[in-house]
C-alpha cells in the first residue's frame, strides 16, 4: 500500500525532527537523566511535529534496550509504537472522545500495569476539545499518576486548556519551522525520491506551508504524481500562488504610478489562477520583506524565504516610505476580509491596487491639519494622470467639513458681526480648554442658521458650542431661538411702544 510522503518520511529519533531542537534536547536529556516528567503538554500549530515528538518519546521509554535517548526502532515495541497500533500506548482523538466517560473509562485503565511495556502512555490529542467535566475528572489521575502511566497532551489552542491542568504538565511550545528549515527537508526527500524540483519551487512550497512540514510535503507528494521533472509553473498551478516576478514588476508599476498595468497584471494573476484572497496576502507578505529590508537591509535573517531576492530587495525597498508600505498592507488586508466574506473580494481588491497606484496623491494627516491652521495649502503632488480627475486647487476647496467651517469662520458676510465686535464682546471667564478667539468667533457665526446646522453635524464643533455655552451660552439652537423670540416680540410690540 502506498504511504504518502508525510508517513513515510516521519523522523523516527530526536535527531530527525525538523526545527524543533529546544524541544528534543530537553527530553533527550530526561530521559538519559532519568527525569521524565509524569506529564507534558505539547503546544502549536499543525503540522510542526507534536505527534511524531510524542511517539518518540514512547518509543524512547519502551524501547527494548532502554528508557533511552536513541531508541532502536528496530524491536517490536517501537515498530508498534511507529504505526500507533501499540496497546499500552494509546492514542486517543480528544474531538471525539470529549466526555467524561471516556475520562471515566481512562482512569479505570490507568490502574492497570502496562501488558507487555514498561509505561503505559496516554496521548490525548488536541486536548482542548475535552469537556469542563471531564477535565475535572482527569485532574486527580494527572496529579498523582501510578508509576508506571505517563500523559502527553497535544494542542493548536493552549489558552483552552484549563490552567488547573497546565499547571500540572511540563509545557513544550513547538514553533513554526523556519522555511530554510522546510526547504532543507524537501531537498532531502526529493533526492531520495529522485525528483528534480526547478530552482524557486521548493522555496515557493516552503512559504505557502507556512511553518508545516506536514503541508510541505503533501504539496511535494502532490507534484510528484505529476512526474520527475517538476517545473516553477506547476509548482505555481499547485498551490495557486502569484509568481514572485510578477510581484515585483507589480511593485515597480505602482511606484511608476501606471494604473492601467497594475490593473492588468492583477488580472493576469487571477485569471492565471490564483483567488483574491491568496493574491492579497502574498502581496502583502511581499510588502512586508520590503518594510523588513528598509530597516534591516536586504540580508536579514528575518528575511529568510522572502519571495525576491536580495538584490531585488534592496533597490525596491527605497522606493516607498514606511507610512506607504504600512498603508499599502492595510488595504491589502481589508480586501483579503472582504474576500473571505463577501462574493465583491476582486473589486475590493482592484480598488486597492488603484489607491495604492496613487499614492503621490496622498498627504499625511499632520501635513494637512498643520496646512489648514496656518492658511496655507496641503501639500499635494502634480496633477494626476486619470482623465477628468480633480485638480490640487479643486481638492484643496473640497478638503471636507472642516475646510469648509474653517472658510465660514473667517469669511466675513453682510449683516455678520464683524471679529472686532466679537473681539469687543465683555470680558467673560472661559472653561478650561476652550480658546477664547474661536469661542467668539464660533459665536459670531452662530447667528447664521447654516453654520448652527453644520456645526450639530460635525461632532468636534457641536463639542465645542456645548463647551463654550456652559459659561458664554453660544449653543445654536439657543442663539437661534433667542432671535426668533425677539423677533416675534417686536411684531408683536404695537408701534408707538417701540
Amino acid at each position: 500500500m502506498y504511504l504518502v510522503f508525510a508517513r513515510r518520511y516521519r523522523p523516527e529519533r530526536f535527531e530527525d525532527v525538523v526545527g524543533q531542537q529546544h524541544v528534543t534536547r530537553a527530553l533527550r536529556n530526561a530521559v538519559e537523566s532519568g527525569r521524565v516528567a509524569h506529564a507534558y503538554l505539547f503546544c502549536g500549530s499543525r503540522g510542526v511535529g507534536k505527534t511524531t515528538v510524542a511517539r518518540i518519546l514512547a518509543k524512547a521509554l519502551n524501547c527494548a534496550e532502554g528508557p533511552t535517548p536513541e531508541p532502536c526502532c528496530e524491536c517490536d515495541a517501537c515498530r508498534r509504537i511507529a504505526v500507533g497500533t501499540d496497546i499500552d500506548v494509546i492514542e486517543i482523538d480528544g474531538a471525539s472522545n470529549r466526555g467524561i466517560d471516556a475520562i471515566r473509562e481512562l482512569r479505570q485503565n490507568a490502574g492497570l500495569t502496562a501488558a507487555r511495556s514498561r509505561f503505559k502512555v496516554y496521548y490525548i490529542d488536541e486536548v482542548h476539545m475535552l469537556t469542563e467535566p471531564a477535565f475535572n475528572a482527569l485532574l486527580k489521575t494527572l496529579e498523582e499518576p501510578p508509576p508506571h502511566v505517563k500523559f502527553i497532551f497535544s494542542t493548536t489552542d493552549p489558552q483552552k486548556v484549563p490552567e488547573t491542568v497546565r499547571s500540572r504538565c511540563q509545557r513544550f511550545d513547538f514553533h513554526r519551522i523556519s522555511d530554510a528549515d522546510l526547504v532543507g527537508a524537501l531537498e532531502d526527500i526529493c533526492r531520495t525520491e529522485e525528483l528534480t524540483v526547478e530552482e524557486g519551487g521548493l522555496k515557493a512550497i516552503a512559504r505557502s506551508a507556512r511553518g508545516s512540514l506536514r503541508d510541505a510535503l503533501g504539496v511535494l507528494d502532490q507534484l510528484a504524481a505529476m512526474g520527475r521533472e517538476v517545473t516553477l509553473e506547476d509548482v505555481l498551478h499547485v498551490l495557486g500562488a502569484a509568481d514572485a516576478r510578477l510581484l515585483a514588476e507589480l511593485v515597480d508599476v505602482l511606484a511608476e504610478e501606471d494604473t492601467a498595468r497594475a490593473l492588468e497584471l492583477l488580472d493576469g494573476a487571477l485569471v492565471g489562477g490564483t483567488s483574491v484572497e491568496d493574491f492579497a496576502e502574498q502581496f502583502a507578505r511581499y510588502l512586508r520583506d520590503l518594510l523588513v529590508a528598509a530597516y534591516c537591509g536586504p540580508e536579514a535573517d528575518a528575511l529568510a524565504g522572502a519571495a525576491a531576492d536580495a538584490e531585488t530587495l534592496a533597490r525596491q525597498s527605497g522606493m516607498f516610505s514606511a507610512d506607504q508600505l504600512t498603508y499599502m498592507m492595510q488595504l491589502l488586508r481589508e480586501a483579503a476580509l472582504r474576500a473571505r466574506r463577501e462574493t465583491t473580494g476582486r473589486i475590493a481588491l482592484e480598488l486597492a491596487v488603484v489607491r495604492m497606484s496613487r499614492l503621490s496623491e496622498l498627504v499625511p494627516v499632520q501635513e494637512a491639519l498643520e496646512a489648514l491652521e496656518g492658511g496655507g495649502n496641503p501639500r499635494t503632488s502634480a496633477e494626476p494622470k486619470a482623465k477628468g480627475a480633480p485638480s490640487a486647487e479643486e481638492r484643496r476647496r473640497g478638503a471636507g467639513p472642516l475646510r469648509r467651517m474653517k472658510d465660514k469662520l473667517q469669511r466675513a458676510k453682510p449683516g455678520d458681526p464683524s471679529p472686532s465686535a466679537a473681539t469687543a464682546a465683555p470680558e467673560v471667564e472661559l472653561p478650561d480648554g476652550v480658546d477664547e478667539r474661536k469661542a467668539r468667533q464660533l459665536a459670531a457665526c452662530a447667528e447664521s442658521p447654516e453654520v448652527a446646522r453644520s456645526a450639530l453635524q460635525e461632532e468636534p464643533l457641536m463639542q465645542a458650542f456645548i463647551q463654550a455655552d456652559k459659561t458664554l451660552g453660544l449653543s445654536p439652537q439657543l442663539l437661534r431661538k433667542r432671535a426668533e423670540q425677539q423677533a416675534e416680540d417686536e411684531d408683536a410690540t404695537p408701534p408707538e411702544q417701540q
